[in-house]
This record gives structure tokens, sequence and C-alpha cells, in this order.
């Protein structure tokens, strides 16, 4: 692994670990229901063994468990210590029988062919050496199992980025974003994958106000963005945030759009 790769990694668990105690707490569920659908679109039977990589906290790994049931077995891995020990006390708080632990997904202490689903929702564009990671995927997935993921294609708080990029502020988006349905099913395709398919699934969440779609956003990657503004160009990028957020304005608060790449494919 270079330097850089290495550097990457160490900054991505440092700042998620922050990230773990707000993580898609404070928002309307954005990672919760994508998570939910990329698990009914794979599919999860009861007695399944089901793989989880970058957790998180928890949106695909705790639906996936609960359709493995009792007698299956889901495991969740992250490279963020902060991040499994909350989703750890999270899964006992629901009494979800699952296991949490800290794993790099690019080098996947598992045995080959061991799983009958591997997941990771909204984690690949992270990953420093997207390749391996999915060769990762595809080795520990039993053939004839399926691979469930999923990228933004409009982030929940894509108005937020709009109005960060318009005025100079700092990018939050990583090297390996992939946004477009072709471009995720090359990637799997490429990676030994078949029967690739990518699905754009759309939702419209509700915000009460600005307060709480800003509060959303730092609950999730853009709180790195958000933290580095200093009092002046908070204020700025909030008052750009309101005129760009008025079309989603409706009564009861702010009704904005997002859009998630879903894809399943088969080893």
């Amino acid at each position: 692994m270079s330097d850089g790769a290495a550097a990457r990694k160490a900054q991505t668990a440092a700042a998620f670990s922050n990230l773990a105690p707000e993580y898609d707490t404070t928002g309307p569920g954005c990672f919760a229901h994508f998570g939910r659908r990329l698990v009914e679109l794979v599919g999860v039977e009861p007695g399944q063994r089901v793989l989880d990589v970058a957790t998180g906290r928890g949106a695909v790994l705790f639906p996936a468990a609960e359709r493995a049931g009792a007698a299956g077995e889901a495991l969740g891995v992250d490279l963020a210590e902060g991040m499994v020990q909350a989703t750890s006390a999270e899964a006992a708080r629901r009494k979800l029988p699952v296991r949490v632990v800290v794993m790099d997904a690019e080098r996947l202490d598992l045995p080959d062919a061991a799983f009958d689903r591997v997941f990771c929702g909204f984690g690949i564009m992270f990953f420093p050496d997207l390749d391996r990671a999915l060769a990762e995927f595809r080795r520990v997935l039993k053939p004839g199992g399926r691979l469930g993921v999923s990228t933004w294609r409009i982030t929940e708080s894509e108005e937020l980025g709009a109005v960060l990029d318009a005025l100079g502020g700092p990018s939050d988006r990583s090297p390996g974003w992939i946004t477009e349905p072709d471009d995720l099913a090359r990637r799997l395709t490429g990676a030994g994958f078949a029967d690739v398919r990518v699905v754009a699934d759309s939702e419209t969440f509700h915000y009460a106000d600005l307060e709480h779609y800003w509060q959303g956003a730092r609950g999730t990657g853009r709180r790195r963005s958000l933290d580095a503004l200093d009092a002046e160009q908070t204020a700025r990028v909030r008052a750009a945030l309101a005129e760009r957020l008025r079309p989603y304005q409706r009564p009861d608060g702010i009704h904005a759009p997002a859009t998630a790449l879903l894809a399943v494919a088969s080893r």
C-alpha cells in the first residue's frame, strides 16, 4: 500500500469515528431508507450468512440481519473504530444477533466463499483501491451469491454541496465518487461479477426547517466541510442554502429529493 493510500485511510477512519455518535441520527433517515431498499433489491433469506462492508451505523446491516434471522449470521465491518463501537451498541439495544468489527475493505480477514450476500452501502467511493476491494467482495462471496452496492447520484444534501462548490468551499467528495449507472455497472462487471443490474432509486425527504437540514448534513460526511468554515463563511453558506432550498419549501418544511444508485450482481 502506498503512503498516500495509507494516509487517506487513516484520515477517513478518524473522520468517521468522530462522526459516529451523530451519523444519520439527526436527519430524516436517508441512509436507513436506502439501506432497506438495497436489502430488498438483493434479497436475504432466513439462515443466510451476510457481510456488510463499511457498515457505518448499520443502515444495511440491521435490515439484512433481521431477514437472515436467528438461523443466519450477519457481520458488519468498518475501518472506523468509532462506527464499530456505536453500531455494536445499537445492535445490542435492538437485540440483533450481529457482530461488528474493525476491518479494511481492501484486505478482508475472512475465508473464501464464506457469505451468501455481501453488501456495501455508500462506501465504495472511499476506497483508495476500489478494484482490490471489489476483488475481495467477490472472493468472500459464495458461487451464486449476490452482491449489493449503493452510491449517491443525488445526495441527501445535494443543494448544500452545490452552495459549497459555488462559494469555493472545501469539497467533501472523494476521487472515487460514482454517480452514473453505466459507470457503476462497468466497475462491477470489470471485477468479474455477473448479472449486474443498477437501479436509480429516488425519494423525497422531509426536513422541518433550514436548521434541521443543516444538522442532518452535519450527521453525514459533509460535517468535515462544514466544520472547516469560520463564522462568516457559515453565515454566507446558510444564506445561500436557504435560497437554493426555496423551491423545495412547503408549509410543513423542506422536501428535498435524493437519488441512490442501487446495484445488484452475482458471483
